[in-house]
């Protein structure tokens, strides 16, 4: 089991019906699309990387200079929403964008759209999903 252990047990359900495999990253190793499970502020977050139209690495700088990534948050989510995800959002930088409003507000709303600032992250998996 190894690294797929590290996982909550929330996102191994999600998970159960694919085959994947998991990576300690950085940030830094990020990318649109990506599924991703963060400790945040020691909070155990998940989430599918996005990018905005002006930062399409998913990255930017705030104005007090923090680096911050923007995120769609789904600490919990049904299956069949989970599949739904994997299938429109998953790896695909086109959809991952938060101009895609109805897109991304189709599977959990905007009010998930959220900014990380990546200094309080304390460790960040990626999921990769192999099709």
């Amino acid at each position: 089991m190894g690294q797929q252990s590290r996982l909550s047990e929330d996102l191994q359900i999600s998970l159960k019906q694919f085959t994947y495999s998991v990576k300690e990253t950085s940030y830094l190793g990020l990318s649109p699309g990506d599924l991703i499970q963060i400790v945040y502020g020691g909070q155990l977050r998940q989430g599918l990387v996005l990018a905005t139209p002006q930062n399409t690495g998913g990255m930017f700088v705030s104005s007090q200079y923090n680096v911050l990534l923007n995120v769609l948050v789904f600490d919990s989510l049904n299956e069949g929403m989970f599949s739904l995800m994997v299938d429109n959002l998953y790896k695909n930088p086109n959809t991952c964008n938060y101009s895609n409003s109805t897109i991304i507000g189709a599977f959990l709303g905007k009010e998930n759209l959220r900014s990380f600032n990546t200094a309080k992250f304390s460790s960040v998996i990626s999921v990769d999903i192999h099709r």
